[in-house]
């Protein structure tokens, strides 16, 4: 597990990656439930509750197999700890092993306020429903904001159909990657900022053989081959041939 902490004259910020269930024993929906014990309890040793965690991520092995076990495992703990009704994180959830053989690893990044001036406010998308509409429990994206600046996490966003929960352009990276691509940024062009203020960006490709479409989108663009992280990687529906998450900053 690694930790990351700052702060600013305003808030103070816990990163926190590579949590794993205690028991690896269990069946896959008992650890989901005890992994988000083990996160509550290291947001208890630093002074936060569940209702300060800004954005999470969730790497599931086989996550196709067991996704809406995932979903429910997370919704009940949420629902629990009253999370709909406090803050309701930005989230990724990618299907990819781990070397502890766990059901799943998690991170996430977590926001103290100092001061009344510092929050976290929940962001919608301009181009996509919201998730909770399909029964998946996280936000489309969060924005700390604080005196160094506001911080946008943007969820892992894949090529869905307008005002649905449908998968867009089945069978074909090309335009999911567009589908895909648009959307994220539409949240950051929302928020006054840019794809040139974008600090951290992974994409996920179901293949290795989407690199090149990948590459020649951000050419078409006018940003550089190494915009982003690239990892193939299994995401959450089987239809889903690529997804993003990003962050981006601005300055107060």
């Amino acid at each position: 597990m690694r930790e990351w902490h700052f702060e600013d004259e305003t808030a103070e910020f816990t990163w926190i990656w590579g949590i794993v269930p205690p028991d690896l024993t269990r069946a896959r929906g008992i650890q989901t439930s005890e992994l988000f014990a083990r996160m509550e309890q290291l947001l208890g040793e630093r002074g936060m509750t569940f209702a300060n965690v800004v954005r999470t991520w969730f790497y599931n092995d086989h996550i196709n197999d067991w996704y809406g076990e995932f979903n429910a495992a997370r919704t009940s703990f949420f629902e629990s700890r009253h999370v709909f009704e406090t803050f309701l994180p930005a989230s990724t959830g990618i299907g990819h092993p781990n070397p502890f053989s766990a059901a799943l690893i998690s991170g996430f990044f977590a926001m103290r306020p100092k001061d009344p001036s510092a929050r976290a406010v929940i962001v919608s998308s301009p181009l996509q429903t919201d998730a909770m509409t399909y029964k998946s429990s996280f936000s489309r994206a969060a924005e700390t904001v604080s005196a160094s600046g506001r911080r946008l996490f943007v969820s892992g966003t894949a090529s869905i159909l307008p005002d649905s929960s449908d998968v867009a352009h089945i069978g074909d990276p090309v335009r999911q990657i567009d589908c895909a691509m648009r959307a994220a940024l539409a949240i950051v062009e929302s928020r006054g900022m840019s794809a040139r203020d974008v600090t951290r960006a992974i994409v996920y490709l179901k293949e290795p053989s989407y690199h090149e479409p990948w590459q020649d989108w951000l050419r078409s663009k006018g940003l550089p081959s190494d915009f982003a992280t690239e990892l193939v990687a299994e995401v959450c529906r089987p239809e889903w041939l690529f997804e993003v998450e990003l962050d981006s900053f601005a300055r107060s």
